[in-house]
């Protein structure tokens, strides 16, 4: 792997579908200036459509008890009783009972939490990013473990090390 970081880190970022995309284009023939927006669920192939996936997947995902930066409780009250629009990808319809401004800072919100899911800063080490099972984190003494449910994963349960628990 010949890459450096900041490519590998733009890689993770397209698959976790970590930032949202730019959908503005310029109107080419007519030269005045003016531009077309799309929305990301408007274009279900590419960037767009692993966007829109990532960001459905998390919402149908939601239990309410959660705190999103940049989601107040009344807006994710908001998304969770109309998620099932998604369910057809009826997006349009659920960005306008959402509400336009609020629907864009949900969209940046998800675009953070797919953040989160990743190592965004890759290192050349490639141990960090192909690690065996049960192999132990230097930094955070924690061993590498498979996540079968992210919804039920606790990692103070599953990826300690009993060595850790014993110190105690």
């Amino acid at each position: 792997m010949g890459s450096d970081s900041d490519l590998r880190s733009e890689i993770l970022k397209y698959v976790a579908g970590a930032e949202v995309p730019n959908l503005q284009y310029g109107n080419i023939e007519g030269g005045t200036g003016s531009s077309y927006n799309f929305e990301h669920f408007s274009i279900p192939i590419a960037y767009p459509k692993i966007f829109t996936d990532r960001t459905k997947y998390n919402i149908q995902h939601l239990t309410g008890k959660e705190f999103i930066d940049g989601i107040n409780p009344k807006l994710l009250k908001d998304i969770i009783k109309n998620r099932e629009l998604l369910e057809d990808n009826q997006w349009g319809i659920f960005k306008s009972k959402i509400g336009p401004r609020r629907y864009k800072d949900m969209v940046k919100s998800m675009a953070r939490v797919n953040l989160a899911t990743i190592d965004a800063k890759v290192s050349i080490d490639l141990k960090r990013i192909l690690r065996l099972p049960t192999s132990l984190h230097s930094k955070v003494s924690m061993k590498c473990t498979e996540v079968k449910d992210r919804e039920w994963f606790d990692p103070l349960k599953s990826a300690v090390p009993k060595f850790v628990e014993e110190r105690d």
